[in-house]
């Protein structure tokens, strides 16, 4: 099998998958692990892949355009969005970053519930905007950060988004964050959501991280939540088959698997 041909196999597995182990490709293409390790720099190299132990995840990133990112693993973001409500009560005050997991999570919260006087606090234009729609009887409130909008997603960012955060105490932080990994915990790629994300931890009582199965292993430039100082990890069914799993439940202090 030629190279190119290979690339476009790998890629579509990553796109079917979320994820792609060496040993699969082994057995799927015939080819030496060497071969494929070889295939795997390439493509990270490229841009196209990142690789993890024992195998890839798609570079999907906060590069990826947001109207994609939000069609990606839909079923299995809400089930985890819809597991996460029971990590609320009434009258309390949670933050949320911006992201297609917390734009989901806005949705859910717009919706029937049986939680009353919420208040938002969030950065994230798309989620604010949802929020909006929910019944006026619901009291659902939301706050948006202040700060220079910039798009895809749209959000608010900078200094004065992150001062702004700091005007705050809430009860839950909800964050979804490029990748989870037990030795580095949660991490982001782009320096401002990692400062956004950082600050709204810190300012509040209890963390949630949300993160679906093809974040599972992924690490990236900021850490910004070491697993020690998460409080609740929130993931899918399929999350159990990712490497690094295991590790992850040893670690954090209360996992939950959503089921789809």
């Amino acid at each position: 099998m030629w190279q190119e041909e290979r690339h476009q196999k790998i890629r579509a597995m990553l796109a079917s998958f979320g994820q792609v182990s060496i040993d699969r490709i082994v057995e799927s293409f015939g080819v030496s692990r060497q071969t494929v390790r070889r295939d795997l720099i390439e493509m990270e190299q490229s841009g196209i892949l990142r690789r993890v132990r024992g195998g890839a995840v798609p570079v999907e990133t906060e590069d990826m355009e947001f109207s994609v990112r939000i069609t990606q693993r839909l079923q299995e973001k809400r089930a985890i969005c819809v597991a996460a409500l029971q990590l609320l009560r009434s009258h309390q005050t949670i933050f949320m970053d911006a992201g297609s997991t917390m734009t989901i999570m806005a949705e859910v919260l717009a919706g029937p519930t049986s939680l009353t006087d919420l208040t938002v606090v969030t950065n994230s234009l798309e989620a604010a905007m949802r929020l909006a729609q929910s019944p006026q009887e619901s009291g659902v409130r939301v706050q948006l950060l202040r700060g220079p909008v910039r798009r895809d997603p749209l959000e608010t960012w900078g200094g004065a988004t992150v001062a702004d955060i700091y005007s705050y105490h809430a009860d839950v932080a909800l964050l979804s964050p490029l990748g989870i990994d037990a030795s580095l915990g949660a991490t982001y790629h782009h320096l401002h959501g990692a400062e956004i994300a950082e600050a709204m931890a810190r300012q509040s009582t209890k963390t949630a991280i949300l993160a679906d199965h093809a974040k599972i292993g992924v690490t990236s430039r900021k850490c910004v939540c070491p697993t020690a100082e998460i409080d609740y990890l929130v993931v899918d069914a399929k999350a159990r088959a990712r490497s690094g799993f295991a590790e992850l439940e040893n670690t954090v202090a209360q996992l939950i698997v959503a089921q789809a």
